[in-house]
């Protein structure tokens, strides 16, 4: 298990079965979102002060990159495993949602989503990512495909996070 430290600039890797904490890893700052990348067995972890992307190796338990120009602020990562790309929201003063291809571990694409986009989550069953946008009140489906917008959700005020169950 990986548990971001947003105060220590870290990321715990705890063993489940004997939970224990086995070590701190450093990555950026304010590191705000983790997602797990089935495919290639490596966790990425969004550093939103200093617009970063840390790649970690799950079986060396090590940080391997750090993927830079991702964009603004990211934070809510969320991975789409029948096309092998992260998505990651850029929340400052931004309206984008930022994709990397996983076997290149570069930033390929920007989509224009609503108005300060918080958090992220990826519909296997329909390959579409949605996207809480907190400012205008909406959340954005994103075909994964397409890597277009093809729905916005009119939803409460001030949407903060998502889940699939």
């Amino acid at each position: 298990m990986y548990v971001t430290n947003v105060k220590d600039n870290t990321v715990s890797v705890i063993d489940t079965e004997t939970n224990k904490v086995t070590g701190p890893l450093d990555v950026g700052r304010d590191p705000s979102g983790i997602a797990f990348d089935s495919k290639n067995n490596r966790m990425y972890v969004t550093n939103k002060m200093d617009d970063t992307v840390s790649v970690i190796d799950t079986e060396a338990i090590k940080v391997t990159k750090t993927i830079t120009a991702v964009g603004n602020a990211p934070r809510g990562i969320a991975f789409d495993s029948k096309y092998n790309r992260m998505y990651f929201v850029n929340n400052a003063n931004t309206t984008t949602v930022s994709v990397i291809d996983t076997a290149s571990n570069a930033v390929t694409g920007t989509i224009t989503v609503g108005s300060y986009p918080y958090d992220i989550a990826f519909d296997s069953a329909n390959n579409k990512m949605y996207v809480i946008n907190r400012l205008n009140h909406t959340v954005s489906v994103i075909d994964t495909e397409t890597n277009k917008v093809t729905h916005t959700i009119d939803v409460g005020n001030q949407p903060k996070d998502i889940a699939f169950d």
